[in-house]
């Protein structure tokens, strides 16, 4: 079993965990799945790797099927925590943070209103007015878009950025053919809503960062397009350099989804953004004396 081997590709793929857990998620997240098989999965991990490696596989499922699914599979199977992670490696955080798992089942009105209300989404009708730039006599203004945004989304809301930006980086994607490129009129047309919108806070330009993030590793990763996207962000001063370096130096534990894989795919950017700042600082040196 892949897993009895995985301990001894941890130092070539430090990942690994993460991405059997993936793996795993997506297999227990169809209909057809077996929670139960999680069990003899789990007497196979190591200690210091079993809770990491539980918050991926349920992460990853409900992301493939919904909350309430995952919710009904793990109360057929009759598990409690402590049947997969041993009872002192349990804290009251790790355990409050899957109460959900044993909660009272909610009827749910729809997978996809389940999905979106605990993950990022684009916001289809803003996608459409991010795009009407290019439509044919129908140009809709910033102002109007940020009307809807204020109108339809709030501050509240916890993806309220990421949404915003995924439907803007949405309405940037020219078709869904192999090469995946964005159309780089709408999108530099397009910044001044994203500014309008982020006013430069500092949280809310991280929050754009992952949603570049969440957006480039749901395509896959196409080539360059994370570097692109980073390049833009920061030369419409929509995203600062503290912003990106946040963002790489204290990566969010719940949103290592494609984080390493972005990070290497913008060693150019972030090179050339530290000795961009080293020059400043040198500049700032001479003028001082």
């Amino acid at each position: 079993m892949i897993i009895e081997a995985a301990p001894d590709y941890t130092v070539d793929i430090p990942l690994i965990w993460q991405y059997i857990g993936e793996i795993i998620g997506a297999f227990i997240g169809a209909r057809a799945s077996n929670m139960t098989l999680l069990k003899p999965i789990f007497e196979c991990v190591p200690d210091d790797k079993a809770k990491l490696f539980f918050q991926v596989i349920i992460r990853y499922a409900t992301k493939f099927s919904s909350q309430s699914c995952i919710q009904s599979f793990w109360q057929s199977s009759d598990f409690s925590l402590n049947d997969l992670i041993k009872a002192n490696l349990i804290d009251s955080t790790f355990s409050n943070e899957f109460d959900w798992l044993f909660d009272t089942p909610e009827i749910e009105q729809s997978t996809s209103q389940t999905k979106e209300s605990h993950s990022p989404h684009p916001d289809m009708q803003l996608v459409k007015l991010f795009k009407s730039v290019n439509d044919q006599g129908t140009i809709v203004t910033d102002s109007e878009i940020i009307t809807y945004i204020r109108e339809h989304m709030g501050p509240s809301e916890k993806f309220y950025i990421r949404n915003i930006v995924l439907s803007y980086l949405e309405a940037c994607l020219i078709n869904r053919d192999p090469q995946k490129k964005i159309q780089e009129d709408i999108a530099k047309k397009r910044m001044t809503v994203l500014n309008a919108i982020i006013e430069h806070k500092l949280e809310a330009e991280i929050q754009a960062v992952y949603a570049i993030q969440n957006f480039v590793n749901k395509l896959e990763h196409p080539p360059k397009m994370a570097q692109l996207l980073f390049d833009m962000f920061y030369d419409e001063e929509c995203v600062s350099e503290s912003a990106f370096f946040e963002w790489r130096q204290n990566p969010d534990q719940s949103e290592t989804e494609g984080h390493v894989v972005v990070e290497i795919s913008t060693i150019d950017f972030f090179t050339w953004l530290q000795h961009t700042e080293s020059e400043l600082g040198a500049g700032e040196e001479e003028w001082e004396n």
